[in-house]
């Protein structure tokens, strides 16, 4: 956690799967020397937080919604946004529904579950059916199922500024899930791609157009006054 006094707004940032805080820190010291305070937490299951069940954001949704909550009380009085990625970006919008941000940074989201798993599928013309087997214990072993793990159903709900981020040759989320996003998210939901990206680190990828992108949609959502 890092704290700003002057800061106009507190950026909360979460990682993608297998990794933990310390992949966001470069993303954590432009935003600080931007002029934002800063929370850093490791998801359930990652880094130095116990815990091996790791539930597609769905159960990382509580993780989600505490670490919001703890920044509203902690930076009271300030704007707070929500930056994601991938894993990161499903416990926010999963976790919505418990404690909101006033803006989204949605990075590599995947639209649901089942087309997610079955893009990681070995034999490519039986991509489907080899998902669906896969999945189909997941009521049994984790207490929710693949029809809980739609991103695509939750993020309509979130009625805040949301900016998608996503590579345009990722592997395991195809343009067509990142384009059911922008839809269900409505019409004022803004996306951004990052020419010739695969599945990995955006901010790393291309600096450059990531502070295009992120930096401006941050401060008309968190410092600029009137602005919800």
């Amino acid at each position: 956690m890092a704290d700003r006094q002057d800061s106009c707004g507190t950026i909360v940032l979460l990682h993608g799967r297998g990794s933990n805080k310390l992949a966001m820190v470069p993303r954590a010291k432009l935003l600080f020397e931007s002029g934002y305070s800063i929370v850093l937490f490791d998801l359930s299951g990652h880094g130095e937080s116990g815990g091996d069940i790791r539930g597609f954001g769905y159960i990382e949704r509580q993780d989600a919604s505490r670490i919001l909550a703890f920044a509203r009380q902690r930076f009271a009085g300030r704007k707070v946004a929500a930056i994601g990625s991938s894993l990161g970006a499903a416990a926010f919008v999963f976790g919505a529904q418990q404690e909101h941000a006033d803006a989204y940074v949605l990075e590599q989201l995947y639209a649901t579950l089942l087309e997610t798993t079955a893009l990681r599928a070995p034999l490519p013309m039986l991509r489907d059916v080899q998902a669906t087997i896969l999945l189909a214990q997941m009521q049994l072993r984790l207490g929710f199922g693949v029809d809980d793990v739609r991103p695509v159903d939750r993020i309509g709900a979130i009625d805040r500024p949301i900016l998608l981020l996503a590579g345009n040759s990722d592997p395991f989320v195809a343009r067509s899930q990142t384009l059911a996003l922008k839809d269900a998210a409505g019409a004022d939901a803004k996306l951004v791609w990052f020419d010739g990206a695969r599945h990995v680190d955006l901010y790393r990828y291309d600096q450059q157009r990531y502070r295009d992108a992120v930096m401006p949609f941050l401060e008309t959502n968190l410092c600029r006054t009137g602005i919800r």
